[in-house]
């Protein structure tokens, strides 16, 4: 198997690894997932581009009202 088939598997493992740590899931998730983004970027399996994209993905999913209600259902009961 290519070293690309583990970063999946490998970035699951070290998710869990965090979360029973105990630091914060936001920070967990977050970390894990820019740390792989790079160890990807280095195995070829990402690309860099993607990174200049990432604003305006966010900014872009901050103002879909469909997600926007959720949240507010939840809270709601």
């Amino acid at each position: 198997m290519a070293m690309i088939d583990w970063l999946g598997p490998a970035m699951f493992v070290g998710a869990l690894g965090l979360l029973l740590l105990g630091y914060p899931v936001a920070f967990s998730l977050g970390g894990v997932a820019i740390l792989f983004s790079i160890i990807g970027a280095a195995f070829g399996a990402f690309d860099f581009a993607f990174w200049g994209n990432l604003p305006l993905r966010m900014f872009g999913i901050m103002q879909n009202s469909t997600l926007l209600a959720i949240p507010y259902f939840i809270f709601m009961g």
